[in-house]
């Protein structure tokens, strides 16, 4: 073997080894049994990568644990109606209807195929919050719900804004606690 070859393969292990060992030293906050889920989820980065993935899963259980447990969805004013069934327009609805309506995408079969991207980087402490816990993230989205007929692809798809209040839950885990709905489409 040439000195060249000898060298070259001595850089390979050493570079396995220290790959190998810089896992060790770095563990990933990732959920354990092959799953991409964070947790503990101690940032809101964390929080939204976890509702991304849920949503673009159909896993009812993840994004349910992404909502905190005084959750409130805030709807655009064409989107009022009476949810509730108890003779009043609701401008916004909770935990249980939020359930309710993703489980009814997630199970439905026009909802094939879910794609969500958000975009942006902007967190700042929430005004309301004079512990400064809650955290206001602003981000652009573009949500495309669809399956395909035959060659045909029919759906769903919305873009715009969202306001995202983030909040740790009593375990210190962030969660979503309201969701302000900004959509352009």
């Amino acid at each position: 073997m040439s000195i060249h070859k000898g060298k070259i393969l001595l850089l390979a292990i050493s570079a396995l080894v220290l790959a190998g060992s810089a896992c060790l030293f770095s563990p990933s906050d990732k959920g354990t049994g092959g799953s991409d889920y964070y947790s503990p989820v101690d940032t809101p980065q964390k929080l939204l990568d976890n509702f991304k993935l849920a949503y673009t899963t159909k896993n009812l259980n993840a994004y349910m644990e992404c909502l905190h447990e005084e959750f409130e969805f805030m709807l655009l004013e064409i989107d009022w109606e009476d949810y509730t069934g108890n003779g009043e327009i609701d401008q916004s609805w909770g935990r249980d209807i939020e359930e309710s309506m993703t489980e009814n995408m997630f199970n439905s079969t026009d909802a094939e195929i879910i794609e969500l991207t958000l975009d942006g980087d902007t967190e700042s402490v929430w005004y309301g919050d004079s512990t400064n816990a809650t955290l206001q993230l602003v981000r652009s989205f573009d949500l495309k719900v669809y399956y395909w007929d035959g060659d045909e692809q029919k759906g769903y798809h919305a873009v715009g804004l969202a306001v995202f209040l983030c909040k740790p839950n009593e375990d210190g885990d962030y969660q979503i606690w309201r969701w302000e709905d900004l959509s352009e489409t």
